[in-house]
């Protein structure tokens, strides 16, 4: 009997379309400026993701005008307007897009370097991202399950607390000990100094999922447990799970997983509406 495979082996083509992507990408440019990574990324992931996900690059703005990041992120783009009027599928221009719109940040990194704390490290990555947890936004209630659309109260084990957690991960080609120093290959077992490295940082916020190059990537586990896609601070730590060419598609299946679970709330427009006219409104919605 021939082997199932899941939604028309959807993990080995989602992965194809991704290292095809790269793979034309990099014969023009070779990736050699850090922008056409991110932009490469972005269009590798707007051929993937539907319509309803908006992708930019860019920052996030909070309603009192914190803002943080500078890669990739992913938005409710049929309900939050963006702040600059682009051209579709191009994104070359970064744009400025509010909190309670986003789904998830992305740091993307051609490669990420073990040692050090600026340009490409893992330190300035895991940083960004924690950067992006450490935002406040409204929160949503749990919805993990709902019943006509009334979500349930109660989380689940191992799962957020809250509806509209914010999605951090880190996307890279591969690792480097050294700024100047070769690829590691999956025979010089990068992932473990890469652990190594993520377990000298705080443990609290650690980004949900690091692709770290085509084969290798880390999830949140809790025991050794695939509980849920969202590192659970306190509970959550994060594992390698090695898979020839397969990374990108594991790891986008686990993203697309927290976005079905990610509850939006709204953008307060009462506060912008009062802000730009300067009277206070009354009875605020």
């Amino acid at each position: 009997m021939s082997k199932q495979y899941v939604y028309n082996n959807f993990l080995n083509n989602i992965s194809k379309k991704f290292l095809k992507n790269f793979d034309e990408i990099s014969a023009i440019y070779n990736f050699d400026n850090g922008d056409e990574f991110e932009i490469a990324l972005c269009k590798s992931l707007r051929s993937i993701l539907p319509q309803q996900y908006g992708i930019c690059r860019g920052s996030i703005f909070t309603i009192d005008g914190d803002f943080v990041g500078d890669d990739i992120i992913i938005f409710d783009q049929y309900h939050f307007p963006t702040l600059r009027l682009l051209e579709d599928n191009s994104f070359a221009q970064k744009q400025q897009i509010p909190f309670e719109a986003v789904f998830a940040y992305i740091e993307a990194k051609n490669t990420i370097i073990l040692e050090g704390e600026g340009g490409n490290t893992l330190h300035k990555a895991w940083s960004q991202c924690k950067a992006v947890k450490d935002l406040k936004r409204k929160e949503e209630k749990y919805s993990k399950y709902s019943i006509n659309n009334i979500p349930f109260l109660t989380p689940l084990p191992h799962w957020p607390t809250i509806g509209n957690p914010i999605y951090t991960a880190i996307f890279s080609r591969g690792i480097r000990k050294k700024a100047n120093s070769p690829i590691m290959t999956l025979d010089e077992l990068p992932y473990r100094q890469l652990i190594s490295k993520i377990q000298e940082l705080e443990q609290n916020k650690q980004p949900d999922l690091i692709v770290a190059d085509y084969n290798t990537l880390l999830i949140p586990a809790i025991n050794q447990q695939i509980e849920s896609p969202f590192f659970i601070d306190g509970k959550s730590q994060l594992c390698a799970s090695i898979s020839e060419e397969l990374a990108y598609g594991i790891g986008l299946s686990y993203m697309f997983y927290a976005f079905d679970n990610i509850r939006l709330g709204k953008i307060y427009w009462p506060k912008i509406i009062s802000d730009g006219m300067n009277v206070p409104l009354e009875n605020e919605k």
